[in-house]
């Protein structure tokens, strides 16, 4: 037992010394002393156990013996009142041996006392063992809080490698080349050059400060929300010159210092603050440089302080422009000057995110991109985002008007009169092209939509001035070479619905196939002719059957192959029949515009072509409406 007591007693007197030692040590150091103390512990830890264990043992003896020691007590009880029953019974009869029951009296005697100095050793050795117990526990408390003041050590030995470590300096050679601006002068073009070379080092410096850090890991995934920054000390020019082509290329010398308050080396390390108290902060301050020097003691050629800025956004394919230059898309990290910056995050059918910077410390900045309000003026262009961030249809905003509809000039057939005057009220957006395979293929993927083509017949193509019915034709392969630039043909007008429905259900706003009148008030672009651009067809204007193109009579062409009309809308004449709403009959609906494999005539713009709402092609396809 004094030896684990001597032991506990070195313990306490080592202590102080070793912790003192550990107040300088490194990391490695200090985790090894907690290593080497953690292993003397789990040892204390068992002898602990052991004697706990020993010392319930004699507890559980001690109370056996007691037990027993009442018995013993009993049965000496018991022999007295018999040998007393037999020196009652020599007064009457002197002859009576009375000898075997005082021996047996004395036995009992004699075995409660042994039983009696038993219990008192027992009990003095369990005192002892709970003695032995209660040093070895104060040993293991002091190894504890050994143990833990070596971690606390150590998380400040962990702060002070980390901004050894990260306010180290050093000189990154960066090459860099952009393309000079039209308007931009040969001196403002070399200055942009340079500006951008320096920030493209400043931003390897950085990574290169948090890749070489020995937490690495710990620290880059704090590194979003600290205020680390990095020091531009001074840059030289080694090699530029301009290109023939309008570039610019520059190498550079960029010399740098990382500079890291000690407070946010515990955020980076995911410490509590107490390790980067304000006093330990103070002294590190002295080692953090605030006004930049040269290596050589020199005065600084450039005091830029780069902060590193981090954008994210809820979207994605967006492009981020700061101070007028594009960064690329979301999620963005550069390095840029202290001091104030206009951030602008644009996309196709989001409202544009706008705000001015005053950078004072690296920083995080996330942009909620709003789904764009369009005020539906005449020529604006309409993209609404689908759910799961997908585009949707291109659409142009046709203004409300009147306009005369069906045979103007006396050429058309006998369902396209009398001519009607039509007054649209409100301005509506429409496919600025035909339905295209790309969109029809990412509403077939989020819904698996199955079109008519492709439960039952296939899908009809003209053969000999009449359709014909193929099994293998739908819109997947329509009987021609098909690209995701080709509108999308082989549908029925209940399949062109169901993808309007979707894109209502996939936008929140109202989607649905034109009305007669709508088509043609679109188709026409404000003209009067029997095509947008005149009377006559002419040759390479449309892709019909002898009109001249590379596609006539061979196959659909992709979308916006020719001209645009005056309203915005592409292939309004000819390529392929487009789906509409109106109902010529009880049990019929119309398609307008002509086909890639349809005369000239029937491209008209007051064409109209009635069918069957199941009937399907690979000449029919489609275009959208979308209302306010």
């Amino acid at each position: 037992m004094k030896r684990i007591a001597h032991l506990a007693l070195a313990i306490a007197l080592v202590y102080p010394t070793s912790l003192l030692a550990a107040e300088n040590a490194s990391v490695e150091a200090i985790q090894q002393q907690i290593q080497a103390n953690q292993s003397e512990y789990d040892s204390y830890h068992r002898t602990l156990e052991g004697e706990i264990a020993k010392a319930a043992q004699f507890e559980r003896d001690l109370a056996s013996m007691r037990t027993n020691g009442k018995a013993l007590e009993h049965n000496r009880q018991v022999k007295l009142n018999e040998m007393n029953v037999q020196y009652e019974r020599t007064i009457e009869d002197p002859s009576i041996d009375i000898n075997e029951a005082r021996e047996a009296y004395l036995s009992a005697v004699r075995a409660h006392k042994e039983n009696k100095d038993a219990i008192t050793a027992k009990y003095n050795e369990w005192q002892s063992k709970l003695l032995d117990v209660e040093q070895l526990r104060l040993s293991k408390h002091s190894l504890l809080n050994k143990i833990e003041s070596l971690k606390e050590k150590l998380n400040n030995a962990r702060v002070d490698r980390l901004f050894r470590e990260f306010n180290r300096q050093d000189q990154v050679t960066v090459n860099h080349e952009i393309t000079c601006d039209r308007n931009e002068t040969i001196g403002k073009c070399s200055e942009r050059g340079k500006f951008l070379a320096k920030q493209k080092a400043s931003k390897r410096f950085l990574d290169q400060l948090y890749d070489g850090l020995t937490e690495a890991p710990a620290a880059k995934q704090h590194r979003p929300y600290s205020e680390a920054y990095v020091l531009l000390l001074r840059s030289d020019v080694t090699q530029d010159g301009f290109s023939g082509a309008g570039n610019y290329a520059v190498q550079m010398n960029v010399e740098l210092k990382g500079n890291l308050k000690r407070t946010e080396g515990c955020q980076l390390l995911g410490l509590d603050k107490r390790y980067c108290v304000a006093e330990r902060a103070q002294q590190d301050m002295a080692k953090v440089v605030t006004v930049p020097k040269a290596s050589d003691g020199s005065a600084p050629i450039d005091e830029s302080v780069m902060y590193e800025l981090t954008v994210r956004s809820n979207v994605y394919d967006d492009e981020v422009y700061i101070d007028g230059v594009s960064y690329g898309s979301t999620r963005l990290q550069i390095m840029l000057p202290a001091g104030p910056h206009d951030l602008e995050v644009v996309k196709r059918g989001y409202e544009t995110f706008r705000q001015n910077i005053q950078l004072k410390e690296s920083t995080t900045i996330k942009v909620e991109m709003k789904r764009a309000q369009f005020a539906f003026n005449k020529g604006e262009k309409v993209q609404d985002i689908l759910n799961g961030d997908i585009p949707g249809p291109q659409l142009v905003v046709v203004p409300a008007g009147t306009f005369r509809m069906g045979d103007i000039n006396g050429s058309g057939l006998e369902n396209e009169r009398p001519v009607e005057t039509k007054t649209l009220n409100n301005s509506f957006g429409i496919g600025e092209f035909e339905v295209t395979v790309a969109d029809f293929r990412r509403f077939v993927e989020e819904t698996s939509y199955v079109t008519d083509a492709e439960k039952d017949r296939g899908c009809a193509f003209y053969e000999q001035g009449a359709p014909v019915w193929q099994a293998q034709l739908n819109w997947r392969t329509p009987g021609y070479a098909n690209t995701d630039n080709h509108p999308v043909v082989c549908i029925s007008q209940r399949d062109a619905t169901a993808y309007a429905n979707w894109l209502s259900e996939a936008s929140g706003n109202k989607y649905r196939l034109p009305t007669e009148v709508e088509w043609e008030y679109a188709a026409r672009g404000g003209k009067e002719n029997d095509y947008w651009w005149g009377n006559s067809v002419g040759t390479g204007n449309a892709n019909c059957g002898w009109c001249g193109s590379q596609w006539s009579n061979i196959s659909a062409a992709p979308v916006a192959s020719f001209d645009r009309n005056s309203y915005g809308l592409f292939d309004t004449a000819g390529n392929v029949w487009e789906w509409t709403v109106s109902n010529a009959s009880s049990n019929g609906s119309v398609v307008r515009g002509g086909a890639w494999n349809f005369a000239p005539r029937l491209a008209r713009v007051s064409t109209r072509m009635e069918l069957d709402p199941s009937f399907r092609a690979n000449y029919i396809g489609m275009r959208v409406v979308r209302e306010r």
